[in-house]
């Protein structure tokens, strides 16, 4: 089964002062530019309901330390590590604003808008994430307990600002887990009110079940994220459909079959209610402006959306449909949808 989402790497502001030099031709005047960011030393905002605290380096470093060699695997089957990491549990780290509950969900924010929302099983438990072999790349049994943790050195040296300097990951010793749940430059956990979980069944040439927490991350700014603006001025976040249509329109991971559009088949969104919709491959074919949205200013779709609604500048009030549960491709008999043609 094809992963879903690869997420983009943003490089973050340099920390230390950059002497740019600039070389003239013969006879013109060489300038040196000293540019000095502004930059604050790194924090953790840690919420809930009305407490709110504000961690230091100095004070995350203080709480008791949770080290260990893992990695992660990305969508495409890149395997990162594992490294040596040292860092702290998110639980430990949420006892300053008095834990979580069952009944609540932890959003995890980054400093580029990222955003990604975890489980009280995968926070306090460690749970519901599967585990790769770090040679193979294939899925194993954990092989010890998996927790959550924001790391802040990794090989034995800071978190550097690729990626830091504080990462959210998932410490399962000597083993990967998926990249997408792995949070860059984290900065912000906020506990909130547990949310339905839901998933959306995507069929073609392969099968997926995508849940809440990996559209999510496809949404993220850097990654597929696209917004739609409605005639009241309410913002719409969510990802064209033509990514989830790549994810399933051959058995090749990763890629959208440009080709096999043209050729033509069509594209079928349900809903829960039984209704249907359909666009052909040429009107989708890498349309940004044809979403699948999951969020309205900010917050899940109300009940009437809920979970996922098509919306955007190139879906007409006909096309419009909420409460989506199934995205299907429906390729004619003499369609081949085998990989290996041009994307």
């Amino acid at each position: 089964m094809k992963r879903p989402f690869n997420k983009s790497i943003l490089i973050a502001g340099i920390l230390l002062v950059l002497a740019i030099v600039a070389a003239a031709p013969s006879g013109c005047i060489t300038k040196t530019v000293t540019v000095a960011p502004a930059t604050k030393a790194a924090s953790l905002t840690v919420v809930n309901g009305s407490q709110t605290k504000t961690l230091s380096m100095a004070d995350i470093k203080a709480l008791p330390v949770l080290s260990g060699a893992t990695g992660d695997i990305t969508s495409s089957g890149t395997i990162e590590g594992p490294f040596p990491y040292k860092g702290v549990a998110l639980s430990e780290i949420l006892k300053s604003v008095g834990g979580m509950t069952a009944n609540n969900a932890l959003r995890i924010s980054a400093k580029d808008g990222y955003s990604m929302t975890m489980s009280y099983n995968q926070i306090i438990k460690g749970a519901e994430f599967p585990t790769y072999d770090s040679t193979t790349g294939k899925e194993v049994p954990p092989a010890a307990g998996v927790t959550m943790f924001l790391a802040y050195e990794k090989d034995g040296n800071p978190i550097d600002d690729m990626v830091g300097p504080l990462r959210v990951g998932i410490m399962a010793p000597g083993q990967l887990t998926d990249g997408h749940w792995w949070v860059k430059w984290a900065q912000k956990l906020e506990v909130i009110t547990m949310q339905q979980p839901w998933t959306i069944c995507l069929q073609g040439a392969v099968t997926q079940s995508m849940d809440k927490a990996t559209f999510e991350s496809g949404a993220a700014p850097g990654c597929h994220g696209a917004q739609w603006t409605d005639a009241q001025g309410h913002v719409y976040l969510g990802v064209p459909l033509w990514y989830f249509v790549g994810n399933i329109d051959d058995t090749e991971e990763m890629s959208y079959n440009s080709a096999l559009a043209d050729q033509g088949y069509e594209v079928h969104i349900a809903n829960s209610n039984g209704d249907m919709v359909s666009f052909t491959s040429q009107e989708v074919k890498k349309n940004d402006n044809i979403i699948l949205v999951y969020q309205v200013d900010g917050k899940p779709l109300p009940s009437t959306q809920w979970p996922v609604a098509l919306v955007g500048k190139a879906v007409d009030s006909k096309h419009q449909i909420a409460m989506i549960t199934k995205v299907k491709l429906v390729f004619p008999t003499t369609t081949t949808t085998t990989p290996g043609t041009a994307k």
